[in-house]
């Protein structure tokens, strides 16, 4: 093939030699373009780079000269020209000048003249969809994520668009089929990063897309992949986890109202950036490349001049996207024109969003799904008002100033639990299918979210017996799991679950002892005098439930603690990411030790003893391993007071062993 194109741009440059400068000389001059295009992609594909850049350099170089360069064919080919020049340089690892040649294919297709709407706008669309998707794996890769998500967003719509318009003649279809199972993971990978920027309303359009293909794929494309339905079960995983991250998130704006807004809204301008708003000097094209070996070649098509113009700009501006980027937002004041109007994301009567993400086929049924789904949130959060959703239609801009709530979130317990409900609905729907047998790491994974759930709503919830039948919740959830995973090929797992036991029984002893939750989860503040036994209750029963609780939490903290101990063994050190953990762990167990009332002198001295034990192993392991002090650890305060435990509980001993006599 590529021997058939040489010749034919032999034959080519020869007539060109003998031919006058005349409309046919132009003809052919444009044929030569066209032929050195074939022959760049062809050395591309045989990995001959540096060749295929500088036939492709010429290529570009001879149709921005041609006066044809308007006209439906020439266009389309000086589309696919920049896009071959694009993903070479950023196969290469050269994005920033990949962007020079991406960015003008895209500032071409917008500025596209009526003629190639007319004959060739297909062609013009297949290409500037190919434009999007390396625009999006350029920006991935200058660590602009959200200009990527963006672009891949437009890429997943117009490719949607493209397949499902029924336009594609059916020899391209079978050439390059639809494949609805990447389709729908693409929704889930983009939705994980717009959860990540706080856009909730644009991840839930994204996961209810995804399961309107799962449901209507033949429908909708005309194609029904296989295994859908394991596929349609990783979108309701995906579904549980946005409502159980939208329930954090809701947790914060309640805990923090000051610094909600902070995270809600995505990336923004940093300020670094906005303090300078001086203009950037923009790119230029450069018709030389690595094959020239330096040497100078005669220009390409003529010796005149280039004319530049609004679809073949001299210069582009790499920022113009970025700046467009940083005023995407959610929910924000806007005026709704008519072709921006279909685009509207409609949460319930007079309120809507403007989201980055559309899919127009799916519109309609996405709309649906998510509006019968939030139903009953918003009918919990009540009425739509400036003040809390600058989205309704009724703000005004003499309310811009006051402050508002993102209208995926409110402060109130009935809205969190519509939240809770949403995410418990999805999450349980997964297990159906994620069983233990088969599905251990999903399974732990669900269940560990569940748990977690459990504890964001904790913080709404005022009344002890309502917080213990949660715990006791997340308890039945992850306790029975211990019992069934094997701690050597499960050691993630196994210490994750472990961990977590200890805490909520731990949390059941201080709800059940003190009459309210610990200030704060996992590592707890510590008094010197906690050695002493200052809160003494005379209740029988009460004690002995205490008690019982306090020695679960001790047994998950050791079984943690142990897993750490090859053959029961101590080790000198563990990992910096964990040692924090595990020493929590061991002054937690300690703690609750010494804490157990009403038991006989002998046990009483055997659980100060251990808990002496654990002290003074911590002290041995802050000697042995310097970094506890510091901020990899975070223990330094802990660790003095563990030292001032450990030189009381001598006496204590002493004290109790007097008793016994």
């Amino acid at each position: 093939a590529r021997e058939m194109l040489e010749i034919s741009v032999k034959h080519i440059e020869s007539f060109l030699a003998d031919e006058d400068d005349n409309s046919v000389a132009d003809r052919g001059r444009e044929m030569l373009a066209r032929l050195l295009l074939f022959l760049g992609k062809n050395l591309y594909f045989c990995e001959e780079v540096p060749q295929a850049e500088k036939y492709l350099i010429r290529s570009l170089e001879r149709y921005l000269r041609s006066p044809f360069r308007l006209e439906p064919e020439p266009f389309c080919y000086i589309q696919d020209v920049l896009n071959q020049l694009g993903m070479l340089w950023c196969n290469r690892g050269g994005h920033s000048e990949g962007m020079n040649f991406l960015r003008r294919a895209q500032i071409m297709y917008t500025n596209r003249p009526q003629a190639v709407r007319f004959h060739c706008e297909q062609r013009a669309e297949d290409n500037y969809t190919l434009t999007m998707f390396y625009l999006a794996q350029a920006y991935g890769a200058l660590q602009k994520s959200s200009l990527s998500a963006r672009f891949c967003a437009e890429t997943m719509s117009r490719q949607l668009e493209s397949n499902s318009s029924g336009q594609r003649p059916q020899e391209v279809k079978e050439k390059d089929p639809f494949d609805c199972k990447d389709w729908v993971r693409n929704c889930c990978a983009l939705s994980d990063f717009f959860v990540n920027e706080c856009m909730f309303w644009t991840s839930e359009y994204l996961l209810h897309s995804a399961l309107v293909m799962c449901d209507r794929c033949v429908e909708i494309t005309g194609i029904k992949p296989e295994n859908l339905n394991e596929l349609r079960v990783e979108v309701l995983r995906d579904m549980g986890g946005l409502y159980a991250v939208r329930l954090k998130f809701a947790r914060t704006c309640a805990q923090n109202p000051e610094i909600w807004e902070q995270v809600w809204r995505g990336e923004r301008k940093k300020e670094d950036d906005a303090a300078n708003d001086e203009p950037r000097p923009g790119k230029k094209l450069s018709f030389t490349c690595a094959a020239d070996r330096g040497q100078t070649r005669p220009p390409e098509g003529g010796a005149g001049e280039i004319v530049w113009d609004d679809v073949f700009p001299e210069v582009v501006h790499l920022e113009d996207e970025e700046a467009a980027d940083n005023r995407l937002a959610e929910e924000e004041e806007f005026e709704v024109d008519a072709a921006d109007k279909e685009r509207l994301l409609e949460l319930r009567d007079g309120e809507r969003v403007r989201l980055p993400v559309h899919f127009r086929s799916l519109h309609e049924h996405t709309q649906q799904r998510i509006r019968r789904a939030n139903a009953k949130f918003f009918e919990q959060r009540g009425p739509c008002s400036p003040s809390t959703v600058s989205a309704c239609s009724s703000a005004g801009a003499e309310d811009t100033a006051r402050p508002r709530m993102p209208s995926c979130v409110d402060q109130s317990f009935e809205t969190a639990r519509e939240i809770f409900k949403l995410a418990s609905y999805f999450f349980t729907h997964a297990l159906d299918t994620y069983v233990l047998d088969g599905w251990v790491t999903e399974h732990v994974r669900i269940l560990q979210e569940l748990a977690t759930m459990y504890r964001t709503l904790q913080f709404w919830e005022k009344d002890p017996k309502r917080s213990a039948a949660m715990l006791k919740r997340r308890a039945r959830m992850l306790c029975p799991c211990l019992e069934q995973l094997s701690p050597k090929v499960y050691v993630a797992f196994w210490r994750q679950l472990s961990f977590s036991c200890a805490e909520i029984w731990q949390e059941l002893y201080e709800l059940k002892a003190n009459g309210k939750l610990p200030a704060s989860h996992g590592k707890q503040s510590i008094a010197v005098d906690d050695a002493e036994d200052e809160n003494i209750t005379t209740d029988v029963k009460q004690i002995a439930r205490c008690n019982e609780l306090a020695k679960q939490s001790i047994k998950y903290y050791t079984i943690f603690i142990d897993s750490y101990h090859p053959d029961g063994k101590t080790v000198d050190r563990v990992d910096t990411d964990h040692a924090n953990t595990y020493l929590t762990a061991k002054l937690n167990r300690a703690r609750l030790r010494t804490k157990m009332q009403g038991l006989s002198a002998d046990d009483n001295i055997e659980g100060h003893s251990l808990a002496l034990q654990d002290y003074q192993d911590m002290i041995a392991y802050g000697q042995r391993n310097q970094e506890v002090f510091t901020d990899a650890v975070g223990m330094g305060q802990e660790m003095m007071l563990v030292q001032e435990m450990a030189a009381m509980l001598p006496s204590k001993l002493a004290r109790l062993a007097a008793k016994r006599r």
